[in-house]
């Protein structure tokens, strides 16, 4: 028989199974069930083959007629578990918006809260020191002697001549005595200039980092020093503290300079030798003349910039209550008595030379400290430089300014306000022999005339000579021993007031 023939006959016969297939689809998907211990008899020819014919019909059918199903009914519930999804996963996008907000929030918190850094420090300054005559560093001209211009106008006993402070015994700038001094009379060493040995401060230094551009810096002296305690008027013990540095630093984060600002009470913008004050810092024991202009910490806000790729072009600006002058000296206040504050200033530029050249100029003018009067002045301006190179470390500076003061109609010169005109300069080299042997040298002037009416009149023209030398024995403990020579000019008689000192400083 021929193939078509037979493929022709085979659909004739199959024929009717398959429509009755497709009419019965249940019972055709269904493969009927064997009894056990029943045996399967032979299979017919064809019968696999009509038996997967019909399962196949019987799925086409299911497909049919589920195709033949409602569409709308269909459409309508796809849609709506569409916007069952769609909703879903705006829920899902807003509760991740709102965790990673609250990530975001918590982490500033954590980082502004949590601090940086944070430091305690400090040193012991312990010194010993002797001077010659009473230790005070000015004398009165009795008789009108060598000044007669004042003569009749303020008691010969209260005419001085000298430097009240030229006698300093140590990083502080407390002389050995003031002597009869009216205008520094606070006399916290007093001992007549005998040798002694003196416990200069215990300083405390706290530090710390809040957040990221936020720092906290307070800066303590504990002072012990004697009282008479046969003095009805004292009160306490002779010790005192001196609060030097309370301070907020805020970093102002911008990209072209470097902005930081100052809140509290803070290190002046003057000059150059305010940095170094501290006993660690300073190369020498003593401060120069002229530290009592420029080293004064004051009470108020400054804000310092850094220009230039290399952050060599910097601008110190400063508004404050008082001067830069040292509170021990009667130019400085910290809370002021009048509206118009100080303003200050400097300007530096480091060129690289060796560890950098840096040169400054400065100036501050404001209302006189220390007097009610918002028209009565004090000014006075500036230039330093500071080179380290090869071992070498060069500074040098020079001021010169003026306290106008006030002067009563009909009254004495500077009756209402006391009056104060100088200038003064220093140089100081010191060279590192080893990396712990540094000797150096010192050379000071200051001329200054200061008037407070009938009260009293200080002529001051003194040259000022020390060499010293310093020993860094490792990082923490420090020795200074240093001889002031002290040299008066002009119309002041010599007056013995060389100063020998030695200071021993342990640090944290």
């Amino acid at each position: 028989m021929r193939l078509p023939g037979l493929a022709a006959s085979l659909l004739v016969a199959l024929a009717p199974t398959w429509a009755s297939a497709r009419e019965q689809p249940e019972v055709l998907a269904v493969e009927p069930a064997v009894a056990p211990g029943d045996r399967p008899g032979p299979v017919e020819d064809g019968a696999e083959e009509r038996e997967d014919i019909a399962i196949e019909g019987a799925s086409n059918r299911d497909l049919e007629a589920s195709a033949e199903g409602p569409g709308d009914a269909r459409l309508d519930r796809l849609e709506r578990r569409l916007d069952e999804l769609a909703r879903e996963n705006e829920a899902l996008r807003e509760e991740l918006g709102e965790l990673r907000e609250n990530q975001e929030y918590t982490e500033e918190r954590v980082k502004a809260m949590q601090p940086l850094t944070g430091k305690v420090s400090g040193y012991v300054d312990m010194g010993f020191f002797w001077a010659q005559g009473d230790g005070a560093g000015t004398r009165t001209d009795i008789g009108n002697v060598y000044f007669p211009e004042y003569a009749g106008v303020v008691p010969d006993s209260w005419v001085f001549m000298g430097d009240p402070l030229s006698t300093a015994v140590n990083s502080r700038g407390e002389p050995a005595d003031t002597g009869e001094s009216r205008a520094v009379t606070f006399d916290s060493v007093n001992n007549g200039g005998k040798a002694s040995f003196l416990l200069n401060s215990l300083n405390l230094n706290l530090f710390a980092g809040i957040g990221e551009y936020a720092t906290v810096e307070g800066l303590i002296d504990f002072v012990p020093r004697n009282r008479d305690v046969s003095d009805p008027d004292g009160v306490g013990l002779g010790d005192f503290i001196d609060v030097q540095l309370a301070y907020a630093k805020f970093i102002i984060p911008v990209r072209r300079f470097d902005w930081d600002v100052y809140v509290g009470k803070i290190n002046p913008v003057f000059g150059y030798e305010y940095r170094v004050q501290q006993s660690p810092d300073r190369m020498t024991v003593t401060p120069s003349l002229i530290c009592r202009y420029t080293c004064g910490r004051q009470v108020g806000v400054k804000s310092r910039f850094k220009f230039l790729a290399s952050r060599a072009l910097i601008l110190a600006v400063g508004v404050t209550n008082g001067s830069s002058n040292w509170e021990g000296f009667a130019f400085a206040n910290e809370v002021d008595t009048n509206n118009f504050k100080t303003a200050s200033g400097r300007l530096s530029y480091i060129i690289p030379v060796g560890g950098g050249l840096e040169l400054g100029a400065s100036g501050s003018v404001g209302a006189q400290d220390l007097q009610v009067s918002d028209d009565v002045y004090q000014w006075q301006w500036g230039a330093d430089l500071h080179l380290e190179v090869r071992g070498a470390e060069l500074t040098g500076e020079f001021v010169w300014g003026k306290v106008n003061g006030a002067t009563e109609a009909g009254g004495p010169e500077c009756g209402l306000a006391p009056c104060l005109d100088f200038k003064g300069t220093y140089g100081q080299l010191g060279y590192r022999v080893l990396n712990w042997l540094m000797p150096y040298a010192r050379v000071d002037w200051r001329q200054a005339l200061h008037r407070s009416g009938a009260s009293f009149v200080y002529n001051s023209n003194t040259l000022r000579v020390t060499p010293g030398v310093r020993f860094d024995a490792g990082a923490h403990v420090i020795i200074k021993a240093e001889y002031v020579v002290n040299l008066e000019l002009g119309r002041i008689p010599r007056i013995p007031n060389d100063v020998l000192t030695l200071s021993l400083v342990a640090r944290l």
